[in-house]
């Protein structure tokens, strides 16, 4: 589990906490490259493997005891109409699926596409 300094969000569940990443394209049949990568701590996500059309597995940084809210995804992109979603998450094995489509159509981050995920967790196991 994650042992750091976390600061409280305002809300009525205090033991949540908001996690961002930052992320641009590989291009075509490539991972996707962590902006955070060089800033302490690294960021969020360790990596993005590339495993197929518009599909890369994810590598969280930490574990958290359970999920709050489930991702979602902003992009600033050259490529019009990208949208993203999470196929699959396990905040507590540090692991993810996320899929990103134009439409239905599965689509690869071009090197000029940028994405940013936003998800929480909670730092206390359920039911604390």
């Amino acid at each position: 589990m994650a042992s750091r300094t976390t600061y409280p969000i305002d809300t009525s569940k205090p033991e949540t906490t908001i996690l961002t990443a930052k992320l641009t394209g590989g291009g075509a049949a490539a991972s996707l490259v962590n902006d955070e990568a060089s800033r302490p701590g690294g960021g969020e996500i360790v990596s993005a493997t590339y495993t197929g059309t518009g599909k890369y597995n994810v590598v969280f940084r930490h574990s958290y005891p359970t999920i709050a809210a489930y991702p979602t995804f902003a992009f600033v992109a050259t490529t019009d109409g990208l949208k993203g979603q999470c196929s699959a998450i396990d905040v507590v094995a540090k692991t993810a699926a996320i899929e990103i489509y134009v439409g239905s159509t599965p689509t690869d981050l071009a090197t000029t596409d940028k994405m940013s995920v936003t998800w929480a967790v909670r730092n206390l196991p359920e039911g604390v």
